[in-house]
């Protein structure tokens, strides 16, 4: 049977300076790589997205300012939609929702500049609608009649009317008001679609609407 026999293990004939030499150019090859890893790791690099929060409470109607915002550093894919990543985009814009400090500034909880004041005895007031259809008709200059379910009924007459309630035969909560701004946020894969509708109320009205807060609304448009 015939025997294998390994071959010898290939060995460079280098003379003891060579080796020398191959040796210096293997340290400074290390070095090298060590020196660029170093300046790698110390080297500040920018990450995450750079988004405007609350700098504290804001209640509900207060024009922003630039004291009112702080900047937060989120990452890409905990930035909530419709995120606003530059306070010149907050600032003299209206909160038309509570924000709690450190919450996220988005375009759904702002009421934008040019909507302009509410005239004496008049009230701006943001409601969410439910309805996401019938919500892509509204339009800022709509005129519009507002419904709450299981309201209605004249409030002069029934102990259970809402107080301010447009009532008689409409049924409505609000028989007439005027869309002053829309806000919509796109929904993301753990929730949906947004709109916010800024509304122009006399104060009885806006009384009425908050009675029916939490309520499913509907609107029917006037013009």
């Amino acid at each position: 049977m015939p025997l294998l026999r390994l071959a010898p293990r290939f060995r460079p004939d280098l003379s003891l300076t060579d080796r020398r030499r191959l040796r210096r150019l293997l340290a400074a090859l290390a070095l090298g790589l060590a020196t660029a890893l170093i300046v790698w790791t110390l080297t500040p690099r920018a990450s995450g997205t750079t988004v405007i929060v609350a700098a504290a409470d804001i209640a509900p109607g207060t024009t922003l300012a630039a004291g009112d915002l702080a900047t937060r550093t989120y990452p890409a894919e905990l930035v909530p939609e419709g995120a606003l990543g530059s306070a010149a985009a907050a600032v003299g814009s209206t909160a038309a929702v509570h924000l709690s400090r450190g919450s996220p500034l988005t375009a759904a909880g702002l009421l934008a500049p040019d909507a302009g004041p509410a005239e004496p005895g008049r009230l701006r007031m943001p409601v969410t609608v439910t309805d996401e259809a019938a919500a892509a008709t509204l339009q800022p200059g709509h005129r519009v009649r507002v419904f709450a379910a299981g309201a209605g009924g004249d409030g002069a007459d029934d102990p259970d009317g809402i107080p301010g309630a447009a009532g008689g035969a409409t049924g409505a909560v609000v028989d007439e008001a005027v869309v002053a701004a829309v806000s919509r946020t796109a929904g993301t894969a753990v929730s949906g679609s947004t709109t916010v509708v800024t509304l122009d109320l006399s104060e009885a009205e806006a009384a009425a609407l908050a009675a029916v807060s939490g309520t499913a609304l509907s609107f029917a448009l006037l013009n």
